[in-house]
């Protein structure tokens, strides 16, 4: 057994652009694509407050993105959060992305309303917050397998 800690991230929200396929040198292929999560918040301007993250999607899974993936389309993924630098003009650059290792289409409307916005705003999550978000997830993915089993709308290892 490894001592590498437990580094895992579950988002769902929707791709903002359709994914792009680039060729590393390495040979591996990857698929890339932003991907935007709304929060509960929203702006004086009345506005929503949202993240914005680049997706990388390597070998296998990158493929099925290129099929499956469109802008607007909304999903869930499992993966690990990343940091990376590179070097521009002005310096050296950091960017934190989320690496999927599984992501899967989502009927978001079978899950809306169900999660107390007020509760997660909040800067501390209790226990039973936390359980029930975690049986949410688990909820979401066994609706996505009995779906996937059909017409094969996911795409990662087993859990």
């Amino acid at each position: 057994m490894s001592d590498a800690h437990l580094n895992l991230v579950v988002l769902s929200g929707f791709a903002t652009r359709d994914p792009v396929l680039r060729h590393k040198t390495s040979g591996q292929v990857k698929a890339e694509f932003s991907f935007e999560v709304n929060r509960p918040f929203y702006r004086a301007t009345g506005e929503p407050v949202s993240d914005l993250f680049l997706v990388d999607a390597w070998e296998d899974i990158g493929e099925w993105a290129m099929q499956n993936i469109k802008a607007a389309d909304t999903l869930i993924i499992v993966g690990t959060l990343n940091k990376e630098s590179y070097s521009t003009r002005g310096g050296r650059e950091h960017l934190t992305i989320v690496k999927a290792k599984y992501i899967a289409h989502l009927d978001y409307a079978k899950f809306s309303g169900r999660v107390d916005t007020e509760a997660i705003k909040t800067d501390q999550w209790d226990h039973e917050l936390v359980v029930f978000l975690v049986d949410l997830v688990r909820e979401m993915l066994g609706d996505i397998e009995e779906e996937a089993d059909a017409d094969g709308q996911a795409f990662g290892t087993s859990f």
